[in-house]
């Protein structure tokens, strides 16, 4: 069933402008089940929207992946076949594949390292690659740090050699688990209950909070805090969409948005909620040290990062060289 909810808004174009307002409803989707974060922040946009509007615009907000996988809707999205949505790296990869290079393995030490390069430094980089494709970035949210968890206990990388690990369908995660001599499963996340379940994997990386809240932490309890890839969401709206809306419903629209900053806060909030919660019941959680976390990386070489980048094609080089800037550039800040 449908979940409606109406964020009125965005003002009358009509009222205030004389040009044709946007459609009468806004179709939002994501894969992010209700009551997390990411649907809470849509809803608090939703509460700005009609304190600052009449109710001329309405969105329905589709979580849980209500409308489709999320590979497959964030494409409807560049089409504006859906208005915006809220997309994994992975997902948004399949119309802009550069993108992948923002969540290469091992690369970000730290939350502060990668805010400050997405705030302060890579906007140039991404927003032409996005609006060729018919996307608008509104917001670089995030779904955290990956994770790596399995049935049996993890604590160092030579106990990953040979076990059944479940892939996502991407090239970054491919070369992390090839680097550590795992037997790699390919497979989208519906499939992977199932999976463990029925043996065909002994494990599995996801975020933090994914694996806590979809119960997969009850499957496979055992997590090995690696925090290998550093996993933003993007917030995006079809161009299309976009261009419908006059500059006061366009402003309307960005100035009711949740700050970034809040955003980041309630995500890694519930990040330390949830770890306290796989916790109580019944998991374990080993966080490596800092010379533990060294020996994890080393089997991520310079040489497989290169194949990501030349895997990609397009303007993987440039966005490469401008994402390790900004990365230099915040470590000597």
């Amino acid at each position: 069933m449908n979940l409606r909810v109406t964020l009125t808004g965005l003002v009358s174009g009509i009222a205030l402008t004389g040009t044709a307002v946007l459609a009468d409803e806004l179709k939002f989707t994501t894969a992010a089940p209700q009551g997390t974060p990411w649907v809470k922040g849509i809803e608090t946009l939703s509460e700005g929207l009609s304190d600052k509007t009449s109710g001329e615009v309405s969105v329905e907000i589709f979580p849980g992946s209500q409308l489709g996988a999320e590979g497959e809707t964030i494409k409807q999205v560049a089409r504006g076949r859906i208005d915006m949505g809220l997309f994994s790296v992975t997902a948004v990869s399949s119309v802009v594949p550069e993108v992948t290079l923002m969540a290469s393995p091992f690369y970000w030490d730290n939350f502060e390292e990668a805010d400050c390069a997405l705030d302060n430094h890579l906007a140039e980089t991404w927003e032409p690659l996005f609006e060729a494709k018919g996307l608008k970035i509104l917001q670089w949210q995030e779904l955290g740090w990956q994770i790596f968890a399995a049935k049996d206990a993890i604590t160092t990388p030579d106990q990953v050699e040979n076990l059944k690990m479940r892939v996502a369908p991407a090239k970054n995660h491919d070369l992390v688990w090839r680097g550590l001599n795992a037997s790699g499963v390919t497979l989208p996340f519906a499939e992977t209950h199932a999976a463990v379940q029925t043996g065909l994997i002994d494990g599995l990386e996801l975020p933090l909070i994914t694996y806590v809240a979809s119960g997969l932490g009850k499957l496979a309890p055992n997590l090995v805090e690696t925090n290998h890839i550093y996993q933003p969401s993007l917030l995006v709206i079809s161009q299309k969409s976009w261009n419908k809306m006059s500059d006061e419903e366009r402003a309307a629209f960005e100035s009711s948005l949740v700050p970034i900053e809040d955003v980041r806060q309630s995500v890694r909030g519930a990040i330390e909620f949830f770890k306290g919660k796989h916790v109580e019941d019944g998991g374990t959680i080993h966080t490596p040290t800092a010379e533990e976390k060294a020996e994890w990386a080393k089997n991520y070489t310079p040489e497989m990062q290169q194949e990501l980048v030349e895997s990609i094609g397009g303007e993987a080089d440039a966005v490469w060289e401008a994402l390790q800037a900004a990365r230099d550039a915040c470590r000597s800040s």
